[in-house]
């Protein structure tokens, strides 16, 4: 009994983490939200590319092919920029970029 706080602390270790989100306008966007509440919140990113998949075929040649798209959203000099990967319309992450 001398060691609870160590088997509580293991506990709240094992807790699932909250997803990726990021801040527009006071509102908050997570990942499996559509991308019209994005453009409906952010507006229109900085930069739209194509996020390409790459994978090899049993033969060994390599191939790569469109799996969504990426948009770059720039929020200020001090801030970081955000990354969104799109996949059918959904949103699939959201990651820390560059600071503006």
């Amino acid at each position: 009994m001398r060691y609870w706080w160590l088997g509580l602390m293991l506990c709240l270790w094992l807790v699932p983490t909250q997803a990726d989100s990021m801040r527009c306008n006071n509102r908050l966007i997570t990942d499996g939200d559509p991308i019209a509440l994005l453009l409906l919140y952010c507006g229109e990113p900085l930069v739209r590319e194509v996020a390409w998949r790459h994978y090899r075929n049993h033969y060994g040649r390599w191939y790569r092919e469109p799996d969504g798209e990426r948009w770059t959203y720039h929020f200020g000099r001090y801030r970081f920029m955000q990354i969104v990967t799109i996949r059918n319309g959904i949103i699939v992450s959201i990651e820390n970029g560059p600071r503006g």
